[in-house]
């Protein structure tokens, strides 16, 4: 009983031991932990310059006390201590120059500017602008000095309006200059008396326009005929052009002024005298028509072409009717059949041919404004009138027109133009004339 009971497997035999491999592990881990501390070390402490001693080892320390600190050489004295240098040579030399020739003032300015230019950001060019700014000012000065009395003369010419003259004194001035200052503060001066000209130019265009408002064109002609004789040269060429349009201009204003009195003086003929002649040359009473046109032909010079046109017409149809009263004398002791507008005739020995009407031997009588056209015609072309001119069918066609006829009137006229006669002055007395204007009015 004291013996152990058997096992109920066998038992394996024991393997060779692990402890050595357990330490070879470990000093493998070891050795990695230790290169990745250096590897840490080294990126986050860079090493220092190789020319830079511990500070620890006293042999290292001695020879630094010789050599630049690190991170400096020679090239970092002050940076612009040479530029110092040659701008202070530069200033030394401007001034040099300023001392021995004080009277050259461009030459001087030309110095300072040198430093200024050459070494803007040193502290010499600060002094340089301010000895330029001073040399500057002392040549200005100089100059208004050296100019004023030619200036101020020239100022006076140009005052009184005498550009040109003034401009010719200052040239006079600058031919006999050398200094190129001076040339060019002349030239300036020139600019401005072109520039007052200029100006005086359009202060006179202004006034001139309130006179041509008021309708007085030549006195806005005299303005700018005063500003012209001493303007320079292109103003006075705008003067000749303003003066150009201007007197256009006072033709087309009286053309109108005249139009204008023509118009009123028109409306009243047409109003008053045109009635009174149509009266009359209705009546046959031509003579009293003339004398009435010959009287308002006087009075309306305005009108005097038109009313001599109208009188020409009247005169016209006057010869017409003369013509035919010529006939109808000559027929005085003939037996004639004579017809009328109503279509009645009457037939007889004319016995005598009274103001208005014919009177027959039996006592009949037929009234002259009541005989037929044809009849009237008949009578007198080819008879009293030639029936070859077209003179006679013009007349003809007036006396119709002054009938109140404008079928026969317009016939007539065809006839005479076609026989090449006036007929064009006749149509517009017939179309356009007094006489048609009153006939409208009767209307």
């Amino acid at each position: 009983m004291s013996d152990p009971p058997e096992p109920l497997l066998p038992v394996e035999p024991e393997g060779p031991s692990r402890r050595p491999l357990f330490v070879a592990i470990a000093i493998a881990a070891a050795g990695l932990f230790s290169i990745a501390v250096a590897l840490l070390v080294v990126f986050r402490n860079p090493s220092p310059p190789p020319n830079v001693a511990p500070a620890s080892t006293p042999e290292a320390s001695a020879p630094t006390s010789d050599k630049p600190k690190a991170g400096k050489s020679k090239s970092d004295e002050p940076r612009d201590s040479g530029e110092e240098r040659k701008a202070k040579e530069l200033y030394d030399r401007a001034e040099a120059f300023e001392r021995a020739e004080p009277g050259e003032y461009e030459k001087r300015i030309a110095h300072w500017r040198e430093v200024v230019t050459t070494y803007p950001t040193s502290t010499w060019a600060r002094k340089a602008d301010e000895k330029f700014r001073a040399a500057s000012a002392s040549l200005q000065t100089l100059l208004d000095r050296e100019f004023d009395s030619t200036r101020k003369d020239a100022q006076s010419l140009a005052a009184a309006g005498h550009y040109v003259d003034a401009i010719e004194t200052i040239q006079n001035y600058k031919s006999g200059q050398t200094r190129e200052a001076l040339k060019r503060r002349a030239d300036l001066e020139i600019g401005a008396i072109q520039s007052a000209s200029r100006l005086a130019f359009n202060e006179t265009s202004a006034r001139a326009k309130e006179l041509t408002t008021k309708g007085d064109y030549s006195g806005a002609s005299a303005l700018f005929d005063a500003l012209g004789r001493s303007a320079i040269p292109e103003v006075a060429a705008k003067c000749k052009t303003a003066m150009d349009q201007l007197t256009t201009a006072a033709a087309a204003h009286a053309k109108h002024a005249v139009l204008r009195k023509g118009d009123d003086a028109r409306k009243a003929f047409r109003l008053e005298v045109a009635p009174r002649v149509l009266g009359f040359v209705r009546a046959r009473q031509y003579e009293e028509a003339l004398r009435e046109l010959s009287a308002a032909s006087s009075a309306n010079a305005v009108l005097k072409d038109e009313i001599a046109a109208e009188r020409a017409s009247v005169a016209d149809a006057s010869s017409f009717w003369e013509a035919f009263l010529k006939t109808a004398k000559a027929k005085v002791g003939q037996d004639a059949v004579l017809t009328l507008t109503d279509g009645k005739r009457v037939i007889g020995k004319i016995s005598r041919i009274q103001a208005d009407r014919i009177v027959f031997e039996t006592g009949d009588e037929a009234p002259l404004d009541k005989l037929h056209a044809d009849l009237l015609v008949g009578w007198t072309l080819g008879r009293s009138l030639p029936a070859e001119e077209a003179v006679s069918y013009v007349k003809a066609a007036l006396f119709f027109f002054c009938e109140g006829r404008d079928d026969l009137a317009r016939l007539y006229l065809a006839t005479a133009r076609e026989l090449n006669g006036r007929a064009d002055e006749a149509e517009k007395v017939f179309r356009e004339g007094f006489l048609r204007a009153a006939m409208s009015l009767k209307k």
